[in-house]
């Protein structure tokens, strides 16, 4: 396989706790410091969802083995030269950043992972989401044109959302919006209350995102670990059937929604159930609110993002096309395709076109978000 442009549309950053200081607003200090020395929330950041580490002493063990991470690459999570360096180094040229880069921590103020998952101060929440997005949109601009930050929002007053949403591009982050799996206190995403976000986000040509990561806190018990990974990507998948179903696809035509990092072998099965209630002649009053099935919704504005490290995951290509999938390779984190995604695109791809591929790979992200493809693919041609 040899393609022209590899972008992953899946990538992490956060910088190191300390740093977000000189980004916060200002009065916020005091409360700074007493988060960072919060054993308790840092105990939270380390045992959430189960209660438990995740990832077993030999699969961290064998991660830290590889070459490229022992020799420091999942500080590229926050190090701009090095994460260059070891992307470059695996192929990839440009690519799309949500937060949680394996650090200590994921944003400002944070005590769970990108989410309401524990009671929080909305204040606090709020400065933490700004001084993370004005970071990303620096770290964004040390590499123009190659770094498509995806920022974060709080629910929690829907006017001050849309204004955060608006001043994205200002401060570099073409990538788009980060929606929390879960809302807390706040009505599900069907309310009628998030119109604006939706129409902030199709105005300003930024697509919302769901990324596996958020479930309810399942405590430390006997099984909480399989729960959560049983659940984790049901809860990231849910969003979608509340934007679809409340019409909000419908209201606003130009919005795009990515899910990322939550597979892509459920989503035929799923299409195939929702388009079979749409149609039953029992819920005709469906059909009266959204003159589209489901899956024609589904292919005209949303995407998955995919690390196609398995060949179910590439035959998803034949049930849903290969213009609304996109491959990452979820650098610097212990489960995607980073350092070695070459290699593994490579053998997962071997029977695909090459039309199919560079969509894949490269193709569908450049034209979602707006990155220069000819620009990249040059660059990519000179560091070969």
């Amino acid at each position: 396989m040899h393609v022209q442009l590899m972008i992953s549309a899946d990538c992490h950053a956060s910088a190191l706790p300390d740093t977000y200081r000189q980004y916060l607003d200002p009065g916020y200090d005091d409360a700074y410091d007493q988060w960072l020395g919060d054993t308790e929330m840092k105990n939270k950041r380390k045992a959430e969802h189960t209660g438990a580490a995740i990832y077993s002493d030999q699969a961290l063990e064998e991660f830290g083995e590889i070459e490229e991470v022992a020799a420091g690459g999942v500080d590229g999570g926050w190090d701009s030269v090095r994460r260059l360096r070891e992307l470059e180094a695996d192929g990839t040229v440009a690519e799309v950043l949500y937060p949680g880069a394996g650090g200590p921590t994921v944003t400002p103020f944070d005590v769970g992972l990108m989410t309401y998952q524990y009671e929080q101060d909305p204040a606090l929440w709020l400065a933490g989401c700004r001084a993370y997005n004005r970071w990303l949109g620096d770290f964004c601009n040390d590499a123009l044109g190659r770094r498509a930050g995806v920022g974060l929002i709080t629910v929690d007053d829907i006017d001050t959302t849309v204004g955060e949403i608006q001043q994205m591009r200002d401060l570099g982050l073409f990538g788009g919006v980060l929606l929390c799996s879960g809302t807390g206190d706040n009505p599900l995403y069907n309310h009628p209350r998030y119109d604006p976000v939706w129409a902030a986000c199709a105005d300003e040509g930024l697509p919302v995102h769901t990324h596996s990561g958020w479930t309810p806190n399942y405590g430390d018990f006997t099984g909480s670990l399989g729960i959560f990974l049983t659940e984790i990507s049901w809860y990231a998948h849910r969003p979608f059937w509340l934007l679809m179903w409340s019409g909000a696809f419908e209201r606003h035509p130009g919005l795009r929604m990515v899910m990322n990092e939550q597979g892509s072998t459920w989503a035929p099965a799923t299409l195939d159930e929702l388009d079979h209630f749409y149609e039953l002649r029992m819920f005709d009053q469906l059909r009266r609110d959204l003159p589209l099935k489901p899956s024609e919704y589904f292919r005209r504005q949303v995407y998955l993002g995919a690390g196609f490290t398995d060949a179910d995951e590439v035959d998803v290509v034949d049930r849903l096309g290969a213009d609304h999938l996109m491959w990452g390779s979820d650098y610097p984190h212990i489960e995607g395709t980073w350092p070695n995604s070459q290699e593994m695109l490579n053998q997962q791809f071997a029977e695909r076109s090459a039309d199919e591929i560079a969509r894949l790979v490269g193709g569908n992200a450049a034209d979602l978000y707006g990155f220069d493809a000819d620009a990249l693919s040059a660059l990519s041609s000179e560091l070969r």
